[in-house]
């Protein structure tokens, strides 16, 4: 019986006028004879980890050849193509070396052999590691959907690439990744575990990392030079304006600009401000958006009203001074339209200058407010026409166990969605029309009042079997929570009180949704201009627990 399975020899037979790269390694053979067929093949590497197209052609004055693929020392092939191609996938071989020998055979009894052998992996996934934090330590693992733990990594670095591979037991179905940040090496004691459920094995997810502007090893730079600047605006007239200054640009992951008020002086015609700003030195930063803010104030400042917002682009030169009356108004004013009976809300508006600068992620925070005893559903936002795209990110409480945030482009009417959820032991089951969801277990630890959070994601389906109770933990995970006086094992109890949603406007991947910036929900790098919408509420429990 074959150990090969019969697609292979199907692909063979099919995939006959795909293009080939021009990139893929290429090798040539030579029969003894020089009259025997001439093979070139392109695809074949040292090592082969995700699904690879190997091309074979044939050259040879005969209108008919005979041809055999064997691997192993077993054949899989038998055809008389002169071109061809096949998919090499790792699941379907062992790991480690593996022998691949083709014959073909002219009319004339000639022959040619051609020979390689590969290395094989078992790629599940890639992902970059979280912060390392003080002495803390970091782990990486994945299991099956079913729990039982496939591999695990310690990272040594901050936000390291990390390659999980399977062994030779693994069949190919999708997997839980799992990381798991300790606060400290000393004591054991651990601060969260998140748990992505339902990936496809072979899955780059350090590419959905960095469209949604998470930190990488390639992207993150701790040690990016910084350059600084001060300005000074004078001809105040309140002094809470003046104390309200705030300016910032980011462009792309770790190159940003900012400036911000550090000291108010009262003079004869009014008040000056102070500010204080810092570049990277690397960015290609563009003039930055100064502007009034309440998010500067404290509580003995009167908020600043809508008609008071005033803004001006500046350049990052050192030592400006600037009069407050070369601010201008915003040039109109836009709406997000709220449900009704919302008594509180934050807001944060993000200005970009178009498209492109969008799925760049060049950006500027340009307004941010978060009022209470809110009484009307209209929220009105300050335009400036330099941006010719805006981001509006707001949230707000829909009732007492029921919060909904929303990152939309443009002026929007937002609705709450139809989402909502029920649990039955581990059986999760959910309404709506949503990307994926997230859920949350809680434990507190028994010494220094410490919690252990473990998060889980998953992609949108409407009944899931967690599986907590099987999922197998690294033993050194167990072994350095024992030493903190905890047993991991009981953090699994299926005690899930909440449901996050997370759902788009757009037709974005389930990875797309997983990872995000600084803001306030993930909104991925090149995902254009989608609203994404989420939703937490309560899990209700149809058994009584």
């Amino acid at each position: 019986m074959l150990r090969y399975p019969l697609r292979l020899l199907i692909a063979l037979i099919v995939f006959v006028t795909v293009a080939c790269d021009p990139e893929e390694n290429i090798s040539e053979f030579n029969g003894e004879d020089e009259n025997a067929p001439k093979i070139t093949v392109k695809g074949f590497t040292t090592e082969i980890e995700v699904v690879t197209q190997i091309t074979i052609e044939i050259n040879d004055d005969s209108e008919i050849v005979s041809n055999r693929l064997i691997v192993n020392g077993e054949e899989i092939l038998e055809n008389s193509d002169k071109n061809f191609k096949f998919d090499i996938n790792p699941f379907d071989y062992p790991v480690g070396e593996n022998k691949f020998v083709f014959y073909s055979v002219d009319e004339d009894g000639n022959e040619t052999k051609f020979e390689n052998t590969t290395i094989i992996k078992k790629f599940l996934a890639s992902i970059a590691s979280p912060y390392l934090i003080g002495n803390g330590r970091v782990f990486i693992s994945a299991n099956s959907m079913s729990g039982e733990l496939l591999t695990n990594v310690e990272v040594f670095k901050d936000f390291e690439n990390v390659k999980l591979y399977a062994g030779d037991n693994f069949t190919e179905q999708p997997i839980i990744v799992t990381s798991y940040v300790l606060l400290g090496e000393d004591n054991g004691v651990f601060s969260e575990i998140k748990s992505i459920f339902n990936i496809e094995p072979g899955t780059n997810l350090i590419e959905y990392q960095k469209k949604s502007g998470t930190f990488t090893e390639n992207t993150y730079n701790p040690t990016s030079p910084t350059e600084y600047f001060s300005i000074e605006v004078q001809d105040f007239e309140f002094e809470n304006i003046a104390n309200s200054l705030l300016g910032n640009y980011r462009n792309g992951w770790d190159t940003y600009a900012q400036v911000f008020t550090t000291e108010v002086v009262e003079e004869l015609n009014g008040f000056k401000s102070n500010l204080f700003g810092n570049v990277s030195r690397s960015a290609n930063v563009e003039d930055i958006l100064l502007h009034t803010t309440n998010s500067t104030l404290n509580s003995s400042f009167d908020k600043i009203k809508l008609e008071d917002y005033r803004y001006l682009f500046i350049n990052t030169s050192n030592e400006q001074s600037i009069s407050f009356s070369q601010f201008l108004p915003p040039n109109d004013i836009g709406y997000i339209y709220l449900p009704d009976n919302v008594e509180r809300y934050s807001l944060s508006v993000t200005g970009f200058k178009d498209e492109s600068a969008m799925n760049q992620q060049n950006y500027s925070t340009m307004f941010s407010e978060s009022p209470r005893n809110f009484n009307k559903n209209t929220v009105e936002i300050p335009l400036i026409n330099e941006f010719g795209l805006i981001i509006s990110k707001i949230s707000f409480p829909v009732n007492a166990y029921t919060t909904m945030e929303a990152s939309v482009v443009g002026e929007k009417t937002i609705e709450i969605p139809d989402w909502s959820g029920q649990k039955n032991g581990e059986l999760i089951t959910l309404n709506g029309d949503f990307d994926l969801f997230h859920l949350l277990t809680i434990k507190r630890l028994p010494v220094n009042n410490k919690t252990v959070r473990w998060e889980y994601f998953h992609k949108n389906e409407n009944e899931v079997h967690l599986n907590i109770k099987s999922f197998e933990f690294p033993e050194v995970i167990k072994s350095l929570a024992s030493a903190s006086f905890f047993e991991l094992e009981s953090i699994k109890t299926p005690d899930i009180e909440n449901v996050t949603f997370i759902g788009s406007s757009g037709n974005l991947d389930y990875e797309q949704l997983l990872f995000g910036n600084n803001g306030l929900i993930p909104r991925p790098y090149n995902a254009g201009p989608v609203d994404i919408f989420r939703l937490s509420t309560i899990l209700n429990s149809s058994n009584g627990n």
